[in-house]
């Protein structure tokens, strides 16, 4: 007996979840546009892949099309798990994009959501990303114990991906307190784990973190290698919006060498690929290492400049502590 549409359909969109877990987002999108328009454009199910798969390949405008489009076909249908969903989604691309206000906004309500609804899933994401929130608005410690309670929540349900990435934040979040030797050893769990399952997106993600602090600890040798890997992985994935912070890195392996030149013209194309396709805080972050780049090359100018943007970029962002630290130099 033929399967019936609806158990096809349910077929798909399980094979489609399966396409997001493993990081491969654009091959989501492409099956996504070989359905119907109006079962895309409809279904609750279909808004929000398209939502997260175009937030994380970093396209800004669809995701949140898709994103508002999922939040309201969930209220209109009565799916609260989706319109949670939705929310959280919504709290990502506004953080994406530096609207720390709204991104709060949705991650708390997104929050309580998930707890009235025992969703330890949607739970420890919102507590990821308002770790997230915590750590660029300068209060580490907030971020960690964060967390943590994200790394429980994942647990009780066995989502390896969410606790590597985690555990990728956790690292950074350690390496901000200055202590980049037990960083090391999260951003080493984190690489773990994204090995574990599977998600090539999440490799390049946590071994490019992992480079940073290898490079930190003394061994730009093991930094460069590292993230040649995580660039190649990014190009075999077409996902360009990785790139820019590949690059920040590198250029600072490329200092670590003496070759400011090399350095500069690294951090001038990723801040041309970051205001495209990266986020505001990464940005922020590429303009402070060129101002600092550009400032040992001699060129004053370009590096007060260059510092200018980035503090604009960290107020802009709720960074307050990393713009005041970069106005005083």
């Amino acid at each position: 007996m033929p399967d019936s549409p609806l158990s096809e359909e349910s077929g798909l969109f399980r094979e489609l979840q399966q396409l997001a877990a493993q990081g491969r987002h654009r091959a989501v999108l492409d099956a996504l546009q070989r359905l119907p328009p109006a079962v895309r454009e409809s279904r609750t199910r279909p808004a929000l892949l398209a939502a997260e798969a175009h937030g994380r390949l970093g396209e800004h405008d669809a995701a949140v099309r898709w994103a508002e489009l999922a939040e309201r076909l969930a209220r209109e249908h009565g799916e609260r798990y989706a319109e949670m969903r939705a929310r959280n989604y919504q709290g990502l691309i506004a953080l994406r994009h530096g609207d720390v206000e709204d991104a709060e906004r949705h991650f708390v309500a997104a929050l309580e959501m998930a707890r009235a609804l025992a969703d330890h899933a949607t739970e420890a994401r919102c507590l990821n990303n308002l770790g997230i929130l915590a750590n660029i608005e300068g209060d580490p410690g907030s971020a960690i114990a964060s967390y943590r309670l994200a790394v429980a929540a994942y647990q009780r349900i066995g989502h390896v991906r969410g606790i590597a990435e985690t555990y990728h934040n956790i690292a950074i979040s350690l390496r901000d307190q200055g202590n980049a030797r037990v960083a090391l050893g999260a951003a080493d769990e984190a690489v773990r784990l994204a090995i574990q399952a599977g998600d090539e997106q999440l490799i390049a993600l946590a071994s490019t973190g992992r480079a940073e602090l290898h490079l930190a600890l003394g061994d730009p040798a093991f930094a460069d290698a590292e993230l040649r890997h995580a660039a190649d992985r990014y190009a075999r994935l077409a996902f360009q919006a990785g790139l820019p912070e590949v690059w920040r890195v590198q250029a600072a392996v490329a200092r670590a060498r003496g070759d400011v030149p090399g350095a500069v013209t690294l951090l001038t194309n990723a801040a041309h690929l970051a205001a495209e396709h990266g986020s505001t805080d990464t940005l922020a972050d590429i303009e402070r290492d060129l101002s600092a780049a550009l400032e040992a090359r001699g060129d004053e100018a370009g590096a007060r400049a260059a510092r200018e943007r980035a503090v604009a970029l960290y107020e802009k962002v709720g960074a307050l502590p990393a713009a005041r630290r970069l106005s005083q130099r």
